[in-house]
């Protein structure tokens, strides 16, 4: 097995982070919560803090949920972000994109294969992923990249630019009958 990089932060995702107002969609990064640790679960992730659990966006069980059968963890890379910075500017801060556990890799990530198997290692405890895939980036945070008046050129160099990992990856637990952690000093690794 190798190790891929240590967890710099988790987070969740409250609500929706893409809305309408004036019949224009943008995306706002307000809903994001950094926590302590993440309870993932059969139906989803589970943010905690202290003594308080919030249930992320994407797990079944959310009031609002976005959970479309791919989504129900995601995790990026701060390699990423300093990609994004240097192209779109400062605006970018890590985990904006949303994902649930950012990682600060110790190899080069760029082209990242996803059919290997990931595994985060908390304590003693591996953890395996499976389904892994980059996460397809969306016009709204492509918008907010860019973050000026942009042509649909601009939008489309943005898309292309965010896509194959570099918005993140969402993947599922491999054995969805169990309950995991994951928090901040945690592994990921891939064999």
């Amino acid at each position: 097995m190798q190790k891929i990089g240590t967890v710099k932060f988790v987070q969740i995702q409250r609500d929706h982070m893409k809305i309408i107002e004036n019949e224009v969609r943008f995306y706002r990064p307000d809903p994001l919560l950094r926590v302590d640790k993440l309870h993932l679960t059969a139906e989803g992730i589970i943010g905690i803090q202290g003594n308080s659990q919030q249930i992320d966006v994407h797990n079944e069980t959310h009031p609002n949920s976005r959970y479309r059968g791919d989504n129900r963890i995601s995790f990026g890379f701060t390699q990423h972000y300093e990609r994004m910075r240097e192209r779109f500017d400062n605006h970018i801060k890590d985990g904006y994109a949303a994902e649930n556990i950012i990682i600060e890799a110790e190899i080069d990530i760029l082209n990242l294969k996803t059919n290997q198997r990931f595994f985060f290692k908390h304590d003693d405890t591996l953890i395996e992923m499976k389904e892994v895939i980059p996460a397809p980036p969306c016009r709204e945070f492509s918008v907010f990249c860019l973050e000026v008046p942009q042509c649909a050129e601009d939008i489309k160099a943005a898309l292309q630019f965010l896509d194959n990992g570099t918005r993140g990856y969402y993947a599922d637990l491999a054995t969805p009958d169990n309950s995991y952690f994951v928090q901040a000093g945690d592994e990921l690794w891939v064999e």
